[in-house]
């Protein structure tokens, strides 16, 4: 003989904790996400058609010309902006800095701009172009 049972299992599910997880995760990816800004100089930018987009923290050095150099919004010239990297490298730079050249900029002007900057200890340094629409 069976008995019917008076009291039947209530199953409910508790979203509150499923709740919580996806707020954590909304705020964990905000936080995380880089906000890219660019400087307020134009410049000419070379294109390529293999450029691959990258996220870097928000130190860019531009190189107008030999004697202009612009690391975040400062302007330099060459040997002042030797001497600025030389006193406070880490602090200038703290990790990997974009090189924006103009297209008509002579190539020893930029591979003495990156021999400064290994000199100095910046051992990350990205070339930054603009993508070409097209084959």
């Amino acid at each position: 003989m069976e008995f019917e049972r008076r009291l039947k299992p209530q199953v409910n599910v508790d979203l509150v904790p499923m709740i919580d997880i996806v707020f954590q995760l909304v705020v964990f990816f905000m936080l995380s996400s880089t906000l890219v800004s660019r400087d307020a100089i134009t410049v000419d930018l070379p294109s390529a058609t293999t450029a691959d987009e990258i996220v870097t923290e928000s130190v860019s050095l531009i190189v107008r010309s030999a004697d202009e150099l612009v690391l975040n919004g400062v302007r330099y010239t060459f040997d002042e902006l030797d001497a600025a990297l030389a006193n406070d490298a880490d602090r200038l730079i703290p990790g990997t800095i974009s090189i924006e050249a103009a297209a008509d900029q002579e190539y020893g002007t930029l591979i003495a701009v990156l021999d400064l900057l290994r000199r100095n200890g910046v051992e990350a340094a990205g070339l930054i172009t603009r993508e070409v629409s097209g084959p």
